[in-house]
């Protein structure tokens, strides 16, 4: 019985050694084992960046013209007087830009260019209700500088610099008096003329990359002086200002 109990002890540890070298050692932890990889964190937005975009919307304002003393000694009906007249018209273009965020607070320098109508007429008062001042423009550019607040993907921002515009502004005398029946006189001067521009708007950005924005600029035009010839050849001699508000919406693309 004792051999019988050593036998089935010897057998079964030579089966548990069998047993061991089919399944080979344990395995040993080597610290490298594959970690579930977190996906990358998407880029953070900001206004950092060259941008390209457009704009469209409207200005309204108001053009005077003055009287004023000269020219072989005359002048018309009120000299030093001004008079003025409401002038409206479109406002498109595109512009072109560049951003430099520092935590919450953005500089920039903008530009833009495109057509602006400075279209008016009006009537001089009192003694010439046949005397008419107008004005017209096309093409416009401005070149200002912008600082903004950023939260996330919303900017506040303010913005100012130079405006130049196309522009012509005139006054016409329609004397109805025999013999001088027809245009008397019709001064106009027409240039390339700078002033400033200044306002603010708001921004929301979209994807990192598409913005939109809405913008208010005040502006002011150089004074225009000009001259007016009648049919016996005296000098008139006028000064014209010229100022008023542009409202848009802009489409902006950043690279």
């Amino acid at each position: 019985m004792k051999q019988l109990i050593r036998l089935t002890t010897l057998f079964c540890a030579c089966a548990a050694l069998a047993l061991t070298a089919v399944a080979g050692p344990e395995s040993v932890s080597s610290g490298k084992e594959m970690k579930q990889v977190a996906p990358a964190p998407l880029p953070e937005c900001n206004w950092t960046g060259f941008y390209i975009g457009i704009n469209v919307g409207g200005q309204f304002g108001h053009s005077e013209d003055t009287d004023n003393p000269g020219g072989n000694g005359n002048t018309w009906n009120h000299p030093d007087r001004p008079w003025g007249y409401s002038e409206s018209g479109v406002v498109a273009g595109g512009t072109v830009g560049y951003n430099h965020q520092w935590n919450w607070i953005v500089l920039g320098i903008e530009a833009d260019g495109g057509y602006m109508n400075v279209d008016g007429s009006g009537r001089e008062p009192g003694l010439a209700p046949d005397t008419f001042g107008h004005t017209d423009s096309d093409f416009f550019t401005t070149v200002r500088g912008r600082v903004g607040i950023a939260m996330n993907t919303w900017m506040f921002y303010a913005t100012g610099g130079g405006i130049g515009l196309n522009y012509e502004q005139g006054v016409t005398d329609n004397d109805p008096t025999p013999p001088f029946t027809g245009v008397l006189h019709n001064g106009t001067h027409q240039d390339f003329q700078w002033g400033y521009t200044f306002g603010g708007g708001i921004e929301k950005m979209f994807g990192c990359h598409w913005s939109i924005k809405a913008e208010y600029l005040y502006f002011a035009i150089d004074r225009n002086d000009f001259t007016a010839l009648d049919t016996s050849d005296t000098v008139y001699r006028f000064d014209g200002d010229t100022a008023g508000h542009i409202v848009r919406a802009g489409l902006n693309y950043k690279f």
